[in-house]
């Protein structure tokens, strides 16, 4: 989105290689509170990378899953 800064109760990920040639990008929104954004974004590539549909490849699944864990876990 051409001018989007976000603002200070975003967090987001941008990582070019998450330990296993894959990368991951992300926006989080402060919706719920600065501090959801900077939880979810502070444990969501471990979840991530650490799921059952991850370690066989199955991203799309692993994706849905950790975003699951994320709103379980909060």
């Amino acid at each position: 989105m051409q001018g989007w800064r976000g603002n200070m109760e975003d967090s987001h990920i941008a990582d070019l290689d998450i330990g296993d040639g894959n990368s991951l990008f992300a926006v989080f929104d402060g919706h719920g509170g600065p501090e959801v954004a900077k939880f979810v974004k502070n444990h969501f590539t471990k979840n991530l990378i650490n799921s059952a549909a991850y370690k066989r490849k199955d991203y799309k699944l692993a994706l849905e899953n950790t975003f699951l864990k994320m709103d379980r876990l909060l």
